[in-house]
């Protein structure tokens, strides 16, 4: 498969050191005179076509504040007048990492093949080899989630689970069973897996309000946590979990395994390329289908004090993406909601006395649930197939929220449960392109503003598992605790995004007002819960 862009070897004017530490991550190299009239202004913080490389390989996104060059890092750089802001791509000191940097000028667009080439991921399979020992790993809650996750880890040569917790001895025994492993061993006790010395990783996934009291548990004794989205579903366990992972000095990879499938790799090359010209407009939905979106007003997410809402359980993956794929944060936020679908009386308590039951569109299933033998014998007497229209839920089924970002940058989400099949769809508008495109289909399309060009569409085959995000974010956890890469979270910015952003939208629907994120009200926040870290970029928000 060919290279992409950030892969392809360019040559460039090499930068000269020792350079100037700018604070946090940030350092400053002097431009070659050359370049002097090309970098960017204040008044147009876009216009320069200069790239920052290393060893060859281009870094990004360009453009970026000096603010987030210095709090987030990451590969981030800007050039104004005649020096240029950057940071390493690990975050390292680049007068010791042994690493040489250039600049060079953007090439300039060119056919579509190549740039397709250009914004295609380096690769769709992930990337893993057998350890020399094995890595051995404790998944806690085992519904649907957990099922899955500890199905891909079996997957990997080297990879094993070891213990499996959950509150059902029967649950927790049937997927022994179906994983086969010698010697995986099960118990409804967090605190004795942990106990075991060889347990190197914690996969959470137990309902969300359930996530600080086990991540932090799971970082006291020093293992490596992959827990799922949310974070939490409040700021202040968002920022315990955070503190708790900062002082263990431990891998946290957070469940936002869309950023790591090629459908939305993809995108985020083609906005840090520059493709579509300075973004303007970004606008994403969720639809759920209506069987998927009824499981939800039945099972523990109806109660928001479990869920924090169902824009923070289901739609911090989109929020969290908009963060992301933008490298900004939300500024401006306003939501409305409300509760059409599954609002009216509830003709019994639950689906097997109900005398509706054969005509009912939502009528239990156990879709998306991953019970035990009995449970699926007699859901009513674990209380599973509660009728979706019982008055006891809080949730909403349709919600819409608006929002502007530091950058600048306008948009719309839109959370619906009344369609046919499930389905994300993501629109993005700049000056000199717009972006369509949808996950489940695996594609999108760049139309550009001259009409002399044609459209360009970008496909992959990459459809399961979330677009194969779910098996590419196991796998860079997994290499993370090995030590053979960094981090996939690096920032406490970057793991608060998704939370901090959805719980705003949670609070603008309940008061019906525009939240305003502060950050001088995050910064004093993160800095109470992350000791040492100086973020200048984030958000707080009303739990």
């Amino acid at each position: 498969m060919a290279k992409s862009f950030q892969q392809r070897k360019l040559d460039g004017r090499p930068l000269s050191g020792p350079f100037r530490p700018s604070g946090g991550f940030g350092w400053i190299a002097d431009l070659p005179a050359e370049f002097w009239g090309e970098t960017d202004t204040n008044e147009e913080s876009h216009r320069s076509g200069l790239r920052m490389r290393e060893d060859g390989h281009e870094l990004g996104p360009a453009h970026a504040t000096h603010a987030a060059v210095q709090d987030l890092g990451e590969g981030r750089y800007s050039f104004w007048d005649t020096v240029a802001y950057f940071s390493a791509s690990d975050g390292s000191d680049p007068n010791t990492n042994g690493r040489s940097y250039s600049v060079a000028r953007a090439e300039p667009r060119s056919g579509a093949r190549a740039v397709l080439r250009a914004i295609t991921p380096p690769g769709y399979m992930a990337e893993w080899s057998a350890p020399d020992r094995p890595l051995r790993c404790a998944v806690v809650g085992l519904g649907n989630r957990g099922w899955s996750l500890a199905r891909l880890v079996t997957r990997l040569d080297g990879a094993k689970v070891a213990w499996l917790v959950d509150s059902s001895a029967e649950r927790a025994s049937e997927l022994r069973n179906h994983i086969g492993v010698p010697g995986l061993q099960t118990g409804p006790d967090l605190s004795t897996a942990l106990a075991d010395p060889g347990v190197d990783a914690v996969f959470v996934t137990l309902p969300d309000h359930l996530h600080r009291a086990a991540a932090e548990q799971a970082f006291r004794a020093g293992k490596n946590v992959f827990l799922e989205k949310p974070l939490a579903t409040t700021a202040a366990d968002g920022l315990a979990i955070l503190k708790a992972w900062q002082t263990s000095g431990r891998v946290l990879q957070i469940g936002y395994v869309l950023r790591q499938a090629p459908f939305y790799q993809a995108i985020r090359n083609v906005i840090r390329q520059g493709r579509l010209g300075p973004v303007r407009v970004i606008s994403l939905s969720e639809q759920l289908d209506v069987l998927h979106g009824a499981s939800f007003m039945r099972r523990w997410h109806r109660h928001s004090a479990h869920s924090g809402g169902l824009i923070v359980h289901k739609s911090c993956h989109d929020l969290d993406l908009i963060c992301w794929l933008l490298d900004s944060w939300p500024r401006l936020v306003s939501s409305f909601a409300g509760l059409g679908t599954f609002d009216r009386s509830a003709p019994a308590p639950f689906c097997s006395q109900c005398p509706e039951r054969a005509d009912c569109a939502y009528v239990d299933r156990g879709l998306h649930e991953r019970r035990s033998a009995a449970e699926r014998a007699n859901p009513s007497a674990f209380g599973l197939d509660r009728c979706v229209f019982r008055s006891d839920k809080d949730i909403v089924d349709n919600q819409v929220v608006a929002f502007e970002m530091a950058n600048g940058v306008r948009g719309t989400f839109q959370l619906v449960m009344q369609g046919r099949r499930t389905e994300r769809r993501i629109t993005v508008i700049g000056d000199d392109a717009r972006l369509d495109g949808v996950l489940e289909d695996g594609r999108f399309t760049l139309t550009y503003a001259d009409a002399d060009e044609k459209p360009i569409s970008w496909s992959t085959d990459q459809r399961d598992g979330h677009g194969g995000g779910d098996l590419l974010t196991v796998t860079a956890f997994l290499n993370a605790c090995l030590g053979r890469s960094p981090p996939p979270i690096t920032s406490a910015p970057a793991a608060m995004a998704g939370l901090a952003f959805a719980a705003a939208a949670e609070t603008a629907r309940k008061t019906r007002s525009v939240v305003t994120l502060s950050d001088a009200d995050f910064e004093i926040a993160m800095a109470s819960a992350c000791t040492g870290l100086a973020r200048r970029h984030g958000a707080t928000t009303a739990e």
